[in-house]
């Protein structure tokens, strides 16, 4: 993988996680500027990670990262911001995830 094709890669993962935590944010998209951010952000991230298809990155590969770093930064971005609680299991899973992330992007 390219250096170019993982930073577009690294910034839809980003931009996912600001998408899902103003989604969260919004309130039921009730707060119209968390709304708005929500659907910015997801919005980037799946233009980004286009981006990152065409600079080389397969879709196996992308997808997996993508989505995988998406799950687990969200869920800590989650306890971290909004209060959530992760007990051990959760934890557990979201280790689990990272460690799929890491074997995936070896991989490729």
């Amino acid at each position: 993988m390219t250096g170019a094709a993982l930073a577009w890669l690294a910034g839809a993962v980003a931009a996912q996680v600001v998408g899902i935590g103003s989604l969260r944010a919004s309130a039921g998209f009730r707060r119209p500027g968390f709304a708005v951010l929500t659907l910015l952000g997801i919005g980037v991230s799946v233009a980004l990670m286009s981006r990152a298809l065409v600079s080389g990155v397969s879709l196996a590969v992308g997808y997996g990262i993508w989505t995988g770093s998406g799950i687990a930064l969200a869920t800590l971005g989650g306890a971290a911001v909004f209060g959530d609680r992760l007990g051990r299991r959760e934890l557990l899973g979201v280790g689990l995830i990272a460690l799929g992330v890491v074997v995936v992007h070896a991989g490729g």
